[in-house]
């Protein structure tokens, strides 16, 4: 990813990082993958949606995000700000189904412009009429999320102070797995945040995960105790106060809390005199641009020093997936290369035929047949020649579907769920196909054949009988050397004499055994490339998986590279 800006470094180190960032997939399943895939694209948004755009422009509107739990009243804390209904408020949970981003009208352009913070959110205008505070009011936007895109509702008003960018975020509990995505990708993408809570709510879990969360990353935080009774104030402020001393005792004397009395609602919004604390913080922290870029270099500041452990974390994660990925590459190549080795064995022993193809075989060489088989122009040698390689065939798909099955055992549970019907795939989906290397082969025979010029001179082919006396001899016709040391113990069976000699009556002169030699050895190469092409698969769904065995190291180099260039 190449991308410019006036720290071009930097800049350049972020983009490479985002890449390596973006790549990892994590297909397979190991302990804490799930959480790690959150993990990264958590990161990939932070660096999407925030520092790639705030080191382009360190500039602009402060982006403070409105969190916390439902129910709370964010946006009728909004809304009285400004004292303008900008956002909807009401009863109904979730009230903020969508992102509310609020600007003032003189930091539109900046807020919509080609360096703003989160790219990826489309804005969209509101449907609030304009009344007299002068709201920008365009169709409405109804932000979606998930892999639908997501975007804001705009809604600018003069009553915003200059340089600040309220963001009404969904509730980061929300029963709406969608509005709690939102929630979180937003917070994660903001320049400073403001935690709402309430008297009965300020010691759940959500707003302190989401404070220890601030202090981590160093971001600008600032607390409102909403619906705080009168008479309870001063004891709820010291249960808070206590509490951040307990959770975050570093953190008490930099977060700013500010109580907001439970009171009657004005035409939906809080008593102005209510707010006016938190009203001149939020000028100080924006209407000054200094003020404004120390939040932002805090905010840059801390994603970078928060960004070793992430990657350490990245980088454990895909050293394991490369671990497992070798586990199962290891577990496929003992699988096949245990059926490759009984393959080559049967064809040096020359136990590569048997059961009813051999028996059939016996009656076509049998006294009633032969000569049938070796009329060049009954055809007979050519279905003798593909009930030969059938049996072959039907040799090596079974070896090839034994490998496959342990395979697909060993690997189920491990590859994702989709990729387990194309591991438990089988050699042949029809049955009695020959594969092409098992037909050269054959052909080669035929050259073989052809070089002992047995045939008259002018003749364009080998007749196929030949061929397939030949693929006889080499399957169970040759004698091999144990053989002829145990001849007089166990004579050989009918069939494999049979075969011995109509061999020497169609190769004379001690021609047969030296050409079953070389097609041995022909078939037994044919047979490792056949074998190999389906044992391929499996490394190559690994690949597909995009397990990438240099991912981790690539990773952690592009993370110091971003470090160097601070």
């Amino acid at each position: 990813m190449t991308i410019t800006g006036p720290d071009a470094d930097l800049l350049s180190a972020v983009g490479a990082l985002r890449d390596h960032v973006a790549a990892p997939r994590f297909p397979l399943t190991a302990e804490g993958a799930a959480d790690v895939r959150a993990l990264r694209l958590d990161l990939l948004q932070r660096i999407d949606d925030y520092l790639i755009p705030r080191l382009r422009e360190s500039g602009g509107p402060l982006h403070l995000v409105i969190g916390g739990s439902t129910g709370v009243g964010k946006s009728t804390l909004v809304n009285s700000l400004v004292r303008y209904d900008l956002t909807r408020a009401g009863v109904l949970r979730p009230t903020t189904r969508g992102a509310v981003l609020c600007v003032n009208p003189a930091d539109v352009a900046a807020a919509t412009g080609p360096h703003r913070l989160l790219p990826a959110f489309a804005r969209h205008g509101s449907d609030r009429p304009h009344g007299a505070g002068g709201a920008v009011g365009t169709p409405a936007f109804e932000p979606r999320t998930g892999n639908r895109p997501e975007g804001f509702t705009l809604a600018a008003h003069p009553a915003i102070p200059y340089g600040l960018a309220l963001i009404d975020a969904p509730d980061v509990n929300s029963v709406h797995r969608g509005n709690r995505e939102t929630g979180r990708r937003l917070l994660g993408a903001a320049d400073s945040w403001l935690l709402v809570t309430t008297a009965e709510r300020y010691a759940d879990a959500v707003p302190w995960e989401l404070l220890q969360e601030a202090w981590r990353r160093r971001l600008s935080v600032a607390v409102v105790l909403n619906r705080v009774p009168a008479e309870a104030a001063g004891e709820v402020n010291q249960a808070f106060a206590e509490l951040l001393d307990t959770y975050l005792p570093h953190a008490s004397t930099e977060i700013p809390i500010f109580t907001v009395p439970e009171t009657s609602l004005t035409a939906g919004l809080i008593p102005e005199y209510l707010l006016d604390q938190l009203a001149t913080w939020l000028r100080a922290i924006s209407q000054h641009p200094e003020a404004r870029l120390a939040a932002v270099q805090r905010t840059i500041l801390g994603l970078l020093d928060d960004l070793p452990q992430q990657i350490s974390v990245l980088y454990e994660a895909l050293t394991k997936q490369s671990e497992v990925a070798n586990r199962l590459r290891v577990q496929a190549d003992l699988a096949y290369s245990g059926e490759r080795a009984a393959l080559h064995d049967a064809v040096a022993a020359g136990e590569l035929i048997g059961g009813a193809a051999l028996v059939e075989w016996q009656s076509l060489i049998g006294p009633a047949r032969v000569e049938t088989l070796l009329d060049p122009s009954s055809g007979a040698g050519s279905g003798a020649r593909r009930l030969l390689l059938t049996a072959i065939a039907d040799q090596v798909s079974a070896a090839i579907t034994r490998a496959t099955e342990q395979v697909a055992h060993e690997w189920r549970g491990t590859i994702p769920a989709e990729g387990e019907d194309e591991v438990a795939a089988t050699a042949w989906k029809q049955a009695g196909a020959i594969a092409p290397e098992l037909e050269e082969w054959a052909n080669r025979l035929g050259d073989l054949i052809a070089r002992t010029r047995l045939q008259p001179d002018g003749a364009q082919n080998e007749p196929d009988f030949r061929i397939a006396v030949l693929i006889a001899t080499v399957l169970c016709g040759r004698e091999l050397p144990r053989q002829r040391r145990r001849r007089k113990v166990e004579p050989p069976t009918p069939a494999v004499a049979a075969t011995r000699r109509l061999a020497d009556q169609v190769f004379p002169g001690g021609l047969a055994e030296r050409l079953a030699e070389q097609g041995a050895s022909a078939l037994d190469a044919a047979l490792g490339a056949l074998f190999d092409r389906y044992a391929y698969r499996h490394p190559r769904m690994l690949a597909e998986l995009g397990v990438d065995p240099d991912a981790a190291k690539n990773l952690l180099e592009a993370g110091y590279a971003v470090q160097r260039a601070r």
